[in-house]
């Protein structure tokens, strides 16, 4: 069963008095100590996410609803364990992100006692076949995940999966053929739109390292053509599962 943040968190409160323009004010500025930061040109959260921000947690606030944050990440480490990473599992690079994650909720009560709460929507089947991270890998980490929040004590953090949302084995191409992701022509928007063309590349880029095992014994070019193709795979998954966070977590 998907999580219900608002039904699992704390229950909406009609007799608490909140100043709405604090509570959104605490909000955004807890929050600028947690996101993250990109290049002038790419970063549009001052012109259009940061209004967005507002009013979506006005929203919330208007209801007196617990505050529920949807976060796709965590998806598994990365398979090149010879140069980035130790193994399968979650470390402390994990654990310190959960922690701030915590440590956030928190501190939003300071202000807007009725709370909030994060949703980890933690699924590494959509990019485990292209990068090469196997299922049990994939299953392992995010259990391990779980069992470090629970360990932890942590109580505002909780996660959702494709599983709640699909109904055959493979849930991947499901979601894909939902959206019409299949027939979407990623080489056209690449070319034509400039923020897809520079997330290409940084994915390219970034293909290079983390699966730099596969292109041991290869041409430039070929590798060049792999990290291309990797990227453009990860990106209409991406595409899939964004539109399948955002419907399911049209609330959010």
């Amino acid at each position: 069963m998907a999580p219900n943040g608002t039904a699992q968190a704390v229950q909406t409160a009609d007799h608490v008095a909140v100043n709405k323009d604090a509570a959104v004010a605490h909000f955004l500025t807890q929050f600028s100590d947690i996101q993250s930061h990109f290049d002038a040109q790419t970063d549009v959260f001052e012109t259009q996410g940061k209004s967005f921000l507002q009013d979506t947690i006005a929203r919330f606030v208007d209801r007196k609803e617990p505050i529920l944050i949807v976060l796709p990440g965590f998806p598994t480490k990365t398979p090149n364990h010879a140069d980035k990473v130790l193994g399968v599992l979650p470390d402390r690079a994990e654990e310190i992100a959960l922690a701030r994650l915590e440590k956030f909720c928190l501190s939003i009560e300071d202000v807007y006692p009725v709370g909030c709460k994060v949703t980890i929507f933690s699924d590494g089947r959509v990019f485990g076949d292209i990068v090469g991270a196997p299922l049990e890998a994939i299953r392992a980490y995010k259990n391990e995940l779980k069992a470090m929040v629970k360990d932890a004590g942590y109580t505002h953090i909780q996660f959702d999966g494709l599983e709640n949302y699909t109904k055959t084995d493979n849930p991947v191409q499901e979601v894909l053929e939902r959206f019409g992701v299949n027939e979407m022509d990623m080489d056209a928007r690449i070319k034509d739109e400039p923020d897809i063309g520079n997330n290409f590349h940084s994915f390219s880029k970034f293909m290079e390292r983390d699966m730099a095992p596969r292109w041991k014994g290869t041409s430039e070019a070929e590798m060049r053509k792999g990290c291309d193709d990797v990227a453009k795979r990860m990106m209409l998954r991406n595409v899939g599962f964004s539109m399948l966070v955002g419907e399911e977590y049209s609330h959010a």
